[in-house]
C-alpha cells in the first residue's frame, strides 16, 4: 500500500501531465542591447522601477505581472522580435503625446473597437511594437 506522501507524489505528477493545475503569468520581458536605454523610455511613459541590475536586467512595478528588459546575456530571445505588450492607459491620446515625446514612433491610426475601447500601435526606440489600449468608459 502506498503511504500517503507518496500517493500525493503521483497525484501532483499526474495532475501537471494533464494539465489539471493553475498557472499564472509571473513576468513578461523585452530584450534590449541596452536595457537602461530602453528602461529610460520606459520610464518616461510613467513606469517606476522596482529592481535594476545593470547590463542584464530591469524591472518594473506592476499590479499582478511584472514588465521587465533583459540584457542578451539573460534572455534567449533576439531584440525587438518579442511577444506584444499591451499597456492599459486611462488616457490613449495623452498616452500617444507622451511617448512620441519620448522617442516613440505612433504605427497607424487609433482603432476603435466600440464598446471594448481604444487601441494604438506604437514602436518603441528599440523598434518593438507595443500597444496602448484605453478601455471604453461605463
Amino acid at each position: 500500500m502506498l503511504g500517503p506522501s507518496l500517493c500525493e507524489n503521483i497525484f501532483d505528477q499526474r495532475s501537471r501531465q494533464t494539465g489539471n493545475y493553475k498557472v499564472k503569468l509571473k513576468q513578461v520581458y523585452l530584450t534590449a542591447t541596452d536595457p537602461e536605454g530602453l528602461a529610460r523610455f520606459y520610464g518616461m511613459l510613467g513606469l517606476t522601477t522596482r529592481f535594476a541590475d545593470p547590463g542584464k536586467w530591469v524591472q518594473f512595478s506592476s499590479e499582478k505581472v511584472a514588465f521587465c528588459i533583459a540584457g542578451p546575456s539573460e534572455s534567449v530571445s533576439v531584440t525587438s522580435r518579442d511577444a506584444m505588450l499591451v499597456f492599459e492607459v486611462e488616457d490613449l491620446d495623452a498616452m500617444i503625446a507622451n511617448a512620441r515625446a519620448a522617442g516613440a514612433e505612433v504605427s497607424g491610426d487609433i482603432r476603435d473597437m466600440g464598446s471594448h475601447g481604444r487601441v494604438v500601435q506604437v514602436r518603441d526606440p528599440n523598434g518593438n511594437v507595443i500597444q496602448f489600449f484605453q478601455a471604453a468608459s461605463e
